[in-house]
């Protein structure tokens, strides 16, 4: 599995070895990187499908927990009827939400923003330049587990690119 935590620190129970002391100070990696990393690599010695998956980050909302994956990586996380994500969100105590990083921003932001539809993505010129927005149909205010401001930090983390999300 590969994790955003080195496999040594994915092993240890509560050490991070001085590589990842020095991400976890400089803000490249956080706790719940840290738990959520190694709380799948225990639930790999029971479904062998993790052992062969990438978790490129977490990020905490106040809702849920938003992991996000490789490509083709959703699924295995997920685990059958939700099996795996189950026991991550009784370990983390909030709803967990995969969605994988594709090479196309539109189908994560699809994937973080699901059951909602995305209507249009638009550029918008602002006095501080351009940025890009979400337009979300306003029926789906609420039903997300995000805030707006929480998605677009999720979504940047993932992306690299700034995201505003307007229901309409």
């Amino acid at each position: 599995m590969k994790a955003p935590i080195c496999n040594v620190c994915l092993k240890s129970e509560d050490e991070l070895c001085s590589m990842c002391e020095d991400k976890f100070e400089n803000g490249k990696i956080t706790d719940t990187d840290i738990n959520v990393s190694r709380i799948l690599h225990n639930l790999s010695k029971e479904h062998a499908s993790l052992k062969d998956s990438e978790i490129i980050k977490t990020f905490e909302a106040e809702n849920v927990v938003v992991i996000a994956t490789a490509k083709g990586d959703g699924a295995k996380v997920v685990g059958r009827s939700g099996e795996i994500v189950k026991k991550v969100a009784d370990e983390v105590d909030k709803s967990i939400r995969v969605v994988e990083k594709s090479n196309e921003d539109l189908e994560t932001i699809k994937g973080l923003l699901s059951p909602a539809e995305v209507e249009s993505v638009n550029t918008v010129f602002t006095p501080n330049g351009q940025e890009k927005k979400i337009v979300v149909s306003d029926e789906y205010t609420g039903k997300i587990n995000l805030s707006e401001d929480e998605f677009e930090e999720i979504i940047k983390g993932i992306t690299g690119t700034h995201y505003r999300l307007a229901f309409e």
